[in-house]
């Protein structure tokens, strides 16, 4: 059963081709890295049982993620990036 409001979806399965950290420098020094991660991805269903669209006619989809994070030193994101640059 579909709680009140909620969407309804069918399960659709996927795999990564891309996931990156974005990294932000707070006020305090120190370096957040943040990464969503898809956990599951759902096309959504209209109520007659269609697959629902958008305005433009694409289908609609919505998704479950988990936040991945890393707290860095300014120093070790410098390692980590200059490593990166190194590859």
């Amino acid at each position: 059963m579909t709680p009140e409001g909620q969407p309804k979806g069918k399960l659709v399965g996927f795999k990564p081709l891309q996931e990156n950290y974005c990294y932000y420098s707070l006020d305090d020094g120190t370096v957040l890295g943040v990464k969503p991660v898809m956990v599951k991805v759902f096309r959504a269903v209209g109520p007659d049982g269609r697959t629902a669209t958008g305005p433009d006619g694409t289908p609609a989809y919505f998704y479950q993620t988990q936040n991945v994070t890393q707290v860095l030193t300014p120093d070790e994101y410098k390692v980590m990036t200059s490593r990166n640059l190194q590859e």
